[in-house]
Formats: structure tokens, sequence, C-alpha cells
């Protein structure tokens, strides 16, 4: 009898064009996955796969099994989504993944139109960097995302929704207070600078601001690298360095006085928020209402 594990096995290897490869992706051991393999050849009594040391490919027969076997694959992908969809319909919970700026200045001010539509509503947030959120909306952890950079995912559909200016600052003192206005690319790649984790949207559009200068982002003089907006604001209101940061988060600080405004006039310092939805299966009512929702906001988070 053919089963789905073995199917999986057979059809990540010829994808992967090899044993250990194929392991790897299915976290098996190399000998399970090629113990899937020996269970298919024996049930059907043929080889399907030619190994060398080099690359494993389907034999002829192989290729025909192949060609069914991601047939039912597909199918069983669906029939998971569409089982997952309708328990969806019928949950009054909406997940909702964010980064840190669209948790702090997005949804407090879209949730309460959502709720006078769908009282019983409830939500589960989850807040965490711009990767982190679309991979909750491809892993089907969340309903939706907004996030603060576009990413590259198979099956998520990416909707422009907001602009706002990211900004340059940096503690009030000197060499810092000198330089407003005419900041350099001298500066920028000696200065200490503040970075933030890899998955930030901040991070990632960082590097179109510092390319714009000339500068390798992984060559900057990097003294710490945070997670999240707060810990950048205060390392640089302690007088640690120098980031790029939301100017939604950033304005309280620098209208206090505690850091300084770099005043940097690069078209580069300007970075989209994005809503981001499941293209390849259909939403609850509630999901595709909160989706026009944030389609129509002619709003910005300037």
């Amino acid at each position: 009898m053919l089963t789905f594990r073995d199917l999986k096995s057979f059809v990540t290897v010829i994808d992967s064009g090899s044993f250990s490869q194929a392991a790897k992706e299915l976290a098996l051991s190399q000998p399970t996955v090629s113990a899937h393999i020996n269970s298919l050849e024996d049930e059907l009594s043929l080889q399907l796969v030619l190994r060398s040391t080099k690359s494993s490919t389907a034999t002829e027969a192989g290729k025909l099994l192949y060609t069914y076997a991601k047939q039912v694959l597909a199918l069983m992908d669906k029939a998971e989504i569409d089982l997952r969809t309708f328990s969806l319909k019928n949950d009054n919970t909406l997940r909702i993944a964010v980064s840190t700026i669209p948790a702090l200045y997005f949804l407090p001010d879209s949730l309460p139109q959502l709720q006078e539509t769908f009282p019983d509503l409830s939500y589960d947030i989850i807040e965490t960097d711009s990767t982190g959120a679309a991979a909750a909306v491809f892993e089907h952890r969340a309903d939706l995302a907004i996030v603060g950079t576009k990413l590259e995912y198979e099956g998520l559909l990416f909707t422009k929704i907001a602009e706002e200016s990211l900004l340059l600052i940096a503690p009030p003192q000197e060499p810092y207070l000198s330089a407003v206005g005419i900041v350099n690319p001298n500066n920028l790649a000696n200065w200490p600078f503040i970075r933030r984790e890899e998955g930030s949207g901040t991070w990632l559009e960082s590097y179109n601001f510092f390319n714009s200068f000339n500068i390798d982002p992984e060559k900057l003089n990097t003294v710490a690298k945070v997670n999240g907006t707060s810990m950048a604001l205060h390392s640089v209101k302690g007088g640690l360095g120098y980031t790029l940061l939301s100017e939604q988060a950033a304005k309280p600080y620098i209208e206090r006085g505690e850091v300084i405004d770099l005043k940097s006039d690069s078209a580069d310092l300007k970075r989209h928020f994005w809503l981001v939805t499941p293209s390849d299966r259909p939403g609850t009512p509630a999901l595709r209402f909160f989706t026009a929702l944030v389609k129509k906001r002619k709003t910005s988070y300037q």
C-alpha cells in the first residue's frame, strides 16, 4: 500500500536531487528517508530512484510515479487549507501578526472599527518583526499581517497601505550636533551605529539608505544589535550611538530634546507598510472586512 509518508519522501528526494538533502528538508535521518523509498520500491516491485554518489534521479517508472505523487501531495495540501479555512470560518478569533510600528500606530485605530461590525470577534495579536509576521501568515499561524517591508513569499499577497519616513537620529551631543543637516558618508561609516535585528523591516529598509551613500551596511561601526524600536530609541537617548528609526516612534523623543534628527534629505528614507494576506486560500468574513478597511485608508503614519 502506498503511503503519504513514503510519497512525500520520494518527491522530496527527486526534487532535491539527493537523499541527504531530502532528509534535511524533511527533518528526518537519511536512513529513514532511504527506508521510505525502499518501502515504495518493494511495494511496487520496481526501481524508482537511480542512486549515485553525486545525485539521485528518477527512473522511467519513478518519473511516472512522480507525476501522480505530486498530484496527490497537492491535493492533500488543498484539503488541509480548506479544512483550516472551514475551522476559521467557525472561529470568532482573528489572528493578526504585526511588526512593531503597525502594532503601536495602526491597530489601535483600526480594531475599533472592525469591532463595530463584528462585536463578537476577539483578536490574537502576534507582535514580532516584519519577517516573523509574514512567516506567521505563510505558516497559517496568522490570518493576516502588517509589516514594514515587502518580502518574497510564494502564496502571499503584499498590498501597500501606508508610507512613513525613517529618521536618522542621534544623541543630543557632539559630534552629532555639529553634523545636523550635513551628514556625509565618512560620518555614517565611522560613527557608532545601533542596528536592528535581522528580520526587522527598519533594518531591511536601511540597506537602501546606506547603499545610497555607497556604504556596505555590514561594514558599519556597529556597537549594538537590538530587538525592537524601544530598545533602539533608549540606546540612542543614552548616548550609545546613532540609528535609523520610524518617525512616528522618534518624534516624541525629538520634541523633548532627548534625541536629535540629523535631517538627511535622502529620498531613500521613505518606506512603505504592507498588508499581507494569503493569496491561495479564502478568508473569513472578518478577514475580508478588515482587508477592505485597511485598503481604503488614505492616511499614512506621518
